[in-house]
């Protein structure tokens, strides 16, 4: 098979998260070009853990009414979905999500300065509904308890951030939080001392 190296260098877990994209993308072209054996990189591209994993703050009350929320049945079936598919920038980051990302359910508390979290899960995969569109496999933490966090300037519905932006924003309590309810498929990281001059690291996932 012509793509047996770069696929082995996949799976070894070589990539950013930045190389995954721009080799997800090559992959989608030369299968609709005709190349058949290309389908093999982009299965194991849409199961590949990048080196740079994300923190996903992601909305789940349409119309910010929380009577409409949605995390219900997500952790019911053990999925999350995007269903704004009108909004090009906030369908690009949710198609951005990749295996190993911290999905953390948000909720808007008081305008420009707070939100509140319900709950997290490690994406475990993905699949494609009868319409075509992408949704997430998800590994749910049975965490229910509500904390108010700073915003983070997480005003849409998907909100992408960094381990080193989430590090210097959050307060201990947040990284408390999620250690209290680590899933099976992930370790909680250590939350960032005041006086600290390093970055924690995001969670790191387990490998099974």
């Amino acid at each position: 098979m012509k793509y047996a190296q770069q696929i082995e260098r996949i799976r070894d877990g070589r990539f950013t998260r930045g190389q995954l994209l721009t080799m997800r993308k090559n992959a989608v072209s030369k299968v609709a070009a005709g190349d058949k054996e290309a389908v093999a990189v982009l299965q194991v591209i849409d199961q590949a853990v990048p080196k740079d994993l994300y923190y996903v703050f992601m909305g789940f009350c349409p119309s910010g009414d929380i009577r409409n929320r949605q995390d219900v049945e997500w952790r019911e079936k053990g999925i999350c979905t995007f269903t704004h598919h009108d909004s090009t920038r906030q369908q690009e980051r949710f198609d951005e999500i990749l295996v190993g990302d911290l999905i953390i359910l948000k909720k808007i508390h008081q305008f420009g300065a707070t939100m509140r979290l319900f709950g997290h899960g490690r994406v475990v995969g993905f699949e494609h509904d009868e319409r075509g569109h992408r949704f997430l496999r998800m590994d749910w933490s049975s965490q229910g308890r509500v904390i108010e966090t700073p915003l983070l300037a997480c005003n849409g519905t998907v909100d992408v951030r960094t381990d080193q932006q989430v590090a210097r924003t959050m307060p201990d309590e947040f990284f408390a939080w999620l250690r209290e309810a680590a899933n099976s498929r992930e370790v909680a990281c250590q939350s960032a001392s005041s006086t600290s001059t390093t970055t924690p690291q995001c969670l790191a996932v387990v490998a099974d």
